[in-house]
């Protein structure tokens, strides 16, 4: 919901401290630890070589070249080429014809290039490919043990394990704590007095509705259906997201308020901290998530995020865990 904030109505705080909270943490279940420490073994098992055919999820390496009509392609030969079935590093054509075959062998395999290839002359013409098969190599199971734990930097297994333990258990809090900041965010947006505009309100809800319908029309599934389905009526599910539009724009209006009252800042070197975050956690080029989120988005996220931070410290919050 994106609105110029000279637009934005006078908005006036009422509690936003001092609120009552029950945050609920999910337990590390010693299952989920020793799931976690088999799927690690799996993970790290070593390639090692074996006579067996090529399937999916085994090493190859393996020289490649294409020719037309008997003459090679300009630049189609590679060599040693190592790569693991199944994970689309080989055009599937290619992949296709190395499954089944044995280190040692050479084959060939035809191609027909699109009819509107990249390069022209190669465009809607049949092309041979030769392949000679160098390895095949297959992951082998590694037992959990302390040699094993040692091969990640832990004395015993059982130090690896606690260290999983501990990464959950902070995953865990987090999360606690992003549930419990954004409804008690919800709850200090509730709680503020502010003359909302009822036409931008209708706006979001009628655009998230049209949304919903082509949703629906891509599943070739009817509103009639849906709404039988969930038991309700498209009137309902529209002022569903009519009284989500205003749950969203209560929360923008808390959030700025609050910084503003509390005096909560977001640094340049803030901003720069979470866009190299963000490129982290979705392992992409930090340039490229620069391109799609602007300064001013990622500053608003982070002030959002140090206001519901400010509202947990300042909440009367009793924390549960959750029984397993």
């Amino acid at each position: 919901m994106e609105q110029n904030a000279n637009a934005l109505p006078k908005v006036t705080l009422g509690q936003y401290k001092g609120l009552e909270f029950t945050r609920r943490v999910r337990p590390v279940s010693e299952k989920a630890v020793e799931l976690e420490a088999a799927n690690l073994t799996r993970t790290h098992a070593p390639f090692l070589p074996v006579e067996l055919p090529a399937a999916r999820g085994m090493r190859v390496t393996l020289d490649f070249e294409g020719f037309m009509d008997g003459a090679p392609i300009p630049d189609s030969r590679m060599e040693n080429v190592t790569v693991v079935l199944g994970t689309g590093q080989l055009m599937p054509a290619a992949e296709d014809a190395v499954y089944g075959h044995r280190a040692g062998e050479s084959f060939r395999f035809d191609f027909t290039y699109p009819a509107e290839f990249r390069v022209p002359e190669l465009s809607g013409k049949t092309a041979q490919f030769a392949i000679t098969l160098h390895t095949v190599e297959q992951k082998q199971p590694v037992p959990l043990d302390d040699a094993f734990a040692k091969t990640l930097g832990f004395d015993t297994v059982d130090a690896l394990k606690e260290s999983i333990r501990e990464k959950k258990r902070r995953s865990h809090e987090a999360n606690a704590d992003r549930i419990a900041g954004a409804a008690l965010l919800g709850m200090a947006g509730a709680n503020l007095t502010a003359e909302l505009d009822n036409a931008i309100l209708d706006q979001n809800a009628d655009h998230d509705m049209n949304a919903l319908r082509e949703r629906l029309r891509r599943s070739k599934m009817t509103m009639e259906l849906y709404c039988k389905a969930g038991q309700t009526t498209p009137d309902e599910v529209r002022a569903a997201f009519r009284r989500d539009a205003e749950r969203k724009m209560r929360s923008i209006l808390a959030v700025q308020a609050i910084a503003k009252a509390e005096q909560i800042t977001v640094s340049n070197a803030e901003v720069d901290a979470e866009y190299a975050r963000l490129s982290k956690l979705h392992d992409t080029p930090e340039a490229e998530i620069r391109n799609v989120l602007s300064r001013d988005a990622v500053a608003s996220a982070v002030t959002t995020q140090k206001v519901q931070r400010f509202l947990i410290d300042h909440a009367n919050i009793t924390s549960v865990v959750e029984k397993e």
